[in-house]
């Protein structure tokens, strides 16, 4: 069985092919459509078109002649002859009306503000829309549901078109399949002057224009159909709006999973984490799938790495890391199953008859059932939910932990370039995460829960699939501004990690330097690592005062540090009398190289050279790709005055977040995803 990463690779395989081949060929067979292809269709505007076949035709025609040989011999067929649910006992020979009749009930959502007011909010997505076109398309052609191929293609021609029917947001409860939405589906479909759509320019420039169906069909001389029998009902009864909402989430949601291990293995270097939480031995141990594949994928997320840290025997402090870095294999595994279960699914969903009735035609005979009941994809859904909430608490624990000066090893608070007393760089991004997850946690609350009776008691039962899927795609837009943040501090810490390496391998020599030259004479001249450590032990404990601080109170640490060792022996009392020199002169030592070293960090940072392989990738796209800076503090808030002596375009804090957002959800990190995971594959 495929790893779930694997499943990314080929799910981004698909998309780039149909993005460039800018095609989507539909033929109705088992396991042709993937979530991919949807995406394809309704993000990116890939053309769609039925393949050339005889095979394909005449399956779709036999289902016509099928049902036309039962109505000839006086049968009663549910949705033809007779009313719809729970008024199925009425009949009538009125069957083009009938059809009008189930299309009008249906068109009764609520959509304000039309025509020329409109403005979007109470619409479905028209990215699910297109996706449901599409859907419904391949699922009549499979040849279940006796819809003439001219209905089929219309259908096809309005998405090349880009004529996207407003189809309300809410009002499915995704029970006989998504009827309300799909009834604005069949309202295209016979030109219903009253029902709306939104036509973009075949260049996508400007805005779409709103106007309706008549006079979009009557623009592009596509002429309207007049539904026989079942067709209005063939195109009602499914769960394609649900099912293409489920594809988007579920497309998205995975490729937040492989994002958010990406982000743990930045996190581990920005934490000076051990890459040993992720060591193959511990998950033998317990050999889950999911735990398995996450501890090897963040395991080689970090080779090269010169920040992650090996196991330590002597280390001090906590001799291992948190739970948000240390237990992330076992956190994400479980979810990387689900979602592969997700998968199989709503794909599964993309490639069936969600018909009702469905007609068998080499059993010559018709079969009343609920494949329209989209349960399978609420379950996906509930399955989205969850791993979306888990995911966000992870990385807000991530996120939370480097910001916090009292678990950062040695960051400052708030990760600041400049003085903590009068800067708080990431404060606000940290209030931000925990507002963030409070609303996902609430939305991951279940669904199906909330099923009520519908429809004449005749619905008792159903899937609410549409809501589910909705919801699920607000937790998705939730953890894409959580991963935004939280790459935003990444870089913002992975920087300051720099910074302070640059700090340490230049002061060394030149503590040594210093150091031999006040107490050449000395016992105290062979102490000169113990000295060294605790100068980097106290920089680090000190991260809370501002830098001038920092420096005499890391000098005085150093000094009580000799002190103490003096006192242990019998040192000649001339050695006292040297310590306030070196104190002093420490303190100018870590004063100017300091400056010397931030002068040139904000200018050239050099974290690039300390990541992992993969990190590195991920870094260099919010760097270079998206161009957002190094945060320095009150110098780059925006109409200050300050550092305008310098190039750089000031922005606040939430734009840049903005930017990396707004790139994540344009699927624009996928390129830098890729290939931070081919060393994986």
């Amino acid at each position: 069985m495929p790893t779930h990463l694997e499943e990314a690779f080929r799910a981004w395989s698909v998309l780039e092919k149909a993005k460039k081949s800018d095609s989507v060929v539909l033929n109705g067979e088992n396991h042709s459509l993937e979530l991919a292809h949807i995406v394809a269709v309704a993000r990116f505007s890939a053309k769609t078109s039925l393949l050339e076949s005889y095979a394909i035709k005449k399956r779709v025609q036999d289902s016509i002649a099928t049902l036309d040989l039962h109505l000839r011999n006086g049968e009663d067929i549910y949705g033809v002859n007779t009313g719809c649910g729970g008024n199925a006992s009425t009949r009538t020979k009125m069957l083009e009306m009938l059809q009008k009749a189930f299309l009008q009930h249906h068109q009764a959502g609520i959509l304000p503000g039309l025509p020329h007011n409109y403005d979007g909010t109470h619409a479905l997505p028209p990215d699910v829309t297109r996706g449901a076109i599409l859907l419904r398309c391949n699922s009549l052609l499979r040849g279940h549901s006796a819809v003439r191929m001219e209905v089929i293609e219309l259908l096809i021609q309005a998405l090349n078109s880009s004529i996207t029917p407003l189809i309300p947001l809410r009002g499915s409860i995704s029970a006989s399949g998504d009827l309300s939405p799909l009834a604005y589906l069949g309202g295209l479909l016979e030109g219903n002057p009253d029902i709306f759509v939104q036509v973009k320019a075949m260049n996508n420039a400007g805005d779409a224009k709103v106007m309706s169906a008549y006079d979009a069909l009557s623009q592009e001389n596509i002429t309207p159909v007049t539904l026989k029998a079942k067709e209005a009902l063939g195109v009602m009864n499914g769960t394609a709006p649900s099912a293409s909402a489920a594809s988007l989430v579920l497309h998205d949601t995975n490729n937040l999973a492989v994002l958010t291990q990406l982000l743990t293995a930045m996190a581990t270097e920005a934490l000076l984490g051990s890459v040993d939480n992720y060591h193959d031995f511990i998950s033998q141990c317990r050999p889950h799938a999911g735990q398995i594949e996450v501890a090897d994928n963040i395991r080689s997320f970090l080779i090269g790495s010169r920040l992650s840290q090996k196991m330590n025997v002597k280390q001090q402090g906590l001799v291992q890391d948190r739970y948000a870095l240390r237990t992330a294999p076992q956190w994400i595994g479980p979810l990387l199953e689900d979602l592969l279960l997700a998968n199989t699914q709503v794909t599964t969903e993309l490639n069936s008859s969600t018909d009702n009735p469905l007609i068998d035609v080499a059993g010559d005979c018709f079969h009343h059932g609920g494949n329209f009941q989209a349960a399978s994809v609420t379950t996906a859904m509930e399955k989205v939910k969850t791993a979306l909430i888990m995911l966000g608490r992870l990385l807000a624990s991530q996120c939370q932990e480097i910001i916090n000066p009292s678990l950062n090893k040695g960051l400052p608070p708030n990760l600041c370039f400049d003085n903590p007393s009068l800067s708080f760089t990431c404060k606000g991004i940290d209030i931000n995460m925990s507002s963030y997850l409070s609303e996902l946690a609430f939305l991951s609350n279940s669904v199906v829960s909330h099923v009520h009776v519908a429809e004449l008691n005749n619905q008792s039962v159903n899937s609410l699939a549409l809501i589910a899927a909705r919801y699920a795609a607000e937790s998705v837009d939730i953890v894409t501004m959580m991963c935004a943040a939280h790459l935003y501090v990444l870089c913002q810490a992975l920087d300051l990690r720099a910074l302070e390496a640059d700090f340490f391998h230049t002061v060394e020599p030149c503590l040594s330097t210093l150091h031999n030259e006040i107490w050449r004479n000395s016992e105290v001249i062979e102490m000169f690592p113990l000295i060294w450590a605790g100068v980097t032990a106290s920089w680090r404990t000190h991260s809370q005062s501002d830098l001038e601080s920092r420096y005499q109170q890391v000098a005085r640490d150093s000094a009580h540090l000799i002190f103490d060792h003096l006192a242990m022996g019998t040192p000649a009392s001339s050695s006292y009398t040297i310590i306030p020199k070196w104190r002093v002169a420490t303190a100018s030592t870590l004063a100017k190289l300091d400056r010397q070293i931030r002068a040139q960090f904000s200018i050239r940072q050099s974290t690039p050279d300390y990541l992992a392989v993969a990190t590195r990738e991920m870094y260099l796209w919010i760097r270079r790709t998206l161009q957002i800076p190094l945060h320095r503090g009150l110098v780059d808030h925006p109409g200050s005055s300050e550092g305008d002596n310098d190039d750089r375009t000031k922005k606040t804090i939430g734009t840049n977040i903005t930017k990396i957002y707004t790139a994540i959800r344009k699927g624009e990190v996928l390129a830098s995803l890729q290939k931070a995971s081919q060393i994986l594959v």
